[in-house]
């Protein structure tokens, strides 16, 4: 197989076209599993039980294996590749192999990474591999998607238990979209309906998300769809249209994301102060047990915690290192999957631990895993310094 070394990030324009265009899009964060780092037997980019669709009419079959040669194009690069089902023994699972010369030499460097596969109506397939932090929100923020809704084709279509609650909050706002703490507020209560209130935090942040979104992207779909059904009196209303829908979509995530947390906090009775001023009036997102203890230069320093919040952080991370000079270690809460050792070593080395849900813990090398911390930790962490229960969980 002839390979080339990549050169060159894909231009997110480029990216976005094709998702937009294609018949089949697959989307996830490259685990170390996948490009052959944990030394497991299983070889290629584990896919989920969706990805069928692009090479079978049907999904596979237990005890038989089935495998389709493919030629992909990868950026400026062609690869001879194949996608394989394997349904004998106890192995269930589809998987896209012979990418490891695209990868070779930069493993490291790809994991955590966005991949992104399309399958265009002409049956050509392209992948992309996004490594720069803009280009991984450009994606999110087309699509609708968050981080946590990854591993699986791209498609909207909405949950049947959250359709009743998406339906009432469509009938309340009519053509008037929501602010995003709205719509935060919405999900807290249609997360209490569903699942009754109180569970494990790296559970709920992660359910909080999802319903969220797929909230978000009914009324979105709802509310812009009588714009849909006619044409544009000129190219400027159409870019007014585009831009505000752009635009509510980059301003939400994140706000959103420090929403959810403020509210698991709040379940648990975590002590805190969001978006308070340290010094040279920067703001963490969150400072633990509160602002008023931060600027007290008696309060002890090792009581003092401070919380990042990015949906995304392959190369933003650094931005939380200088935040609050009297906290040694800065703790940054993310839905990124996927973290190399190289740079878990380097954000260590800074002072900053990831916060990460714990299933997506698995998509690192067990022997990287003390490095990360769960959401749960954490907040046992900060309430047993400030001398609360130290375990406040059913």
């Amino acid at each position: 197989m002839q390979y080339f070394l990549i050169e060159s990030r894909p231009a997110a324009d480029e990216v976005l076209k094709s998702i937009g265009e294609a018949e089949h899009a697959y989307i996830k964060f490259l685990s170390a599993n996948d490009l052959g780092l944990t030394g497991a037997h299983q070889s290629g980019i584990y896919l989920s039980k969706d990805s069928y669709k692009f090479f079978m009419e049907q999904p596979g079959k237990n005890g038989e294996n089935f495998e389709k040669n493919v030629r992909i194009r990868w950026h400026d690069v062609i690869t001879d590749s194949c996608f394989k089902w394997y349904g004998s023994g106890s192995r269930s699972e589809y998987r896209l192999t012979k990418t490891r010369d695209f990868f070779r030499g930069r493993e490291e460097l790809y994991t955590g990474s966005l991949f992104i596969l399309c399958q265009m109506k002409d049956g050509q397939l392209y992948a992309w591999v996004l490594n720069d932090d803009e280009t991984v929100d450009a994606v999110f923020n087309f699509t609708g998607l968050s981080p946590s809704e990854t591993n699986r084709l791209i498609q909207f279509d909405l949950d049947e238990r959250l359709r009743p609650s998406a339906e009432t909050l469509l009938e309340k706002y009519g053509s008037v979209f929501p602010e995003t703490d709205t719509i935060a507020r919405d999900t807290w209560n249609i997360f209490e309906n569903l699942y009754g209130g109180k569970t494990d935090p790296d559970r709920m942040i992660v359910d909080l998300i999802r319903i969220e979104y797929a909230v978000f992207r009914y009324l979105e779909k709802e509310i812009y769809r009588p714009f849909l059904g006619k044409p544009f009196a000129s190219v400027e209303a159409l870019m007014t249209v585009s831009l505000e829908i752009n635009n509510r979509r980059k301003s939400r995530a994140g706000r959103s994301l420090e929403l959810h947390l403020r509210y698991i906090f709040d379940t648990f009775g975590v002590e805190y102060s969001p978006g308070a001023v340290s010094e040279m009036k920067k703001r963490p997102d969150f400072i633990f047990p509160s602002e008023e203890a931060y600027r007290d230069e008696n309060f002890p320093s090792e009581k003092l915690f401070t919380l990042g919040a990015k949906t995304t952080c392959k190369d933003r991370w650094r931005q939380v290192i200088s935040e609050a000079d009297r906290v040694k270690d800065k703790y940054l809460f993310t839905l990124q999957q996927g973290f190399t050792s190289s740079q878990l070593i380097e954000m260590k080395a800074a002072g900053v631990i990831p916060v990460i849900p714990a299933e997506f813990h698995e998509k690192c090398r067990s022997d990287d895993r003390g490095m990360l911390m769960t959401l749960s930790e954490f907040i046992e962490m900060v309430t047993k310094a400030n001398g609360k229960q130290a375990s406040l969980f059913p």
